[in-house]
């Protein structure tokens, strides 16, 4: 099963969130699934490959949340400057 999602990140967040995402595929914990990390401007693209259901929404709750805590951590330290 495959997904395939495009996140507006904003630039120039995205290329930040991208390196701080890049690492994360070398480590994943579950060999169930897989993604693959695209950057195309301001635009995130997860590609996200899994044996099943289960895994797929798993990888993609996954793969959200660490977007979304790559943005607040960006937010938090605009705040703090």
């Amino acid at each position: 099963m495959r997904a395939e999602i495009d996140l507006e990140v904003g630039y120039p967040d995205a290329e930040i969130v991208y390196r701080a995402l890049l690492p994360e595929p070398l480590s994943s914990p579950s060999e169930r699934s897989s993604v693959r990390i695209l950057r195309e401007g301001s635009c995130l693209k997860l590609t996200i490959d899994a044996e099943d259901l289960v895994s797929l929404r798993a990888a993609i709750n996954t793969w959200l949340r660490l977007v979304r805590i790559a943005e607040e951590m960006i937010d938090l330290l605009e705040c703090e400057v």
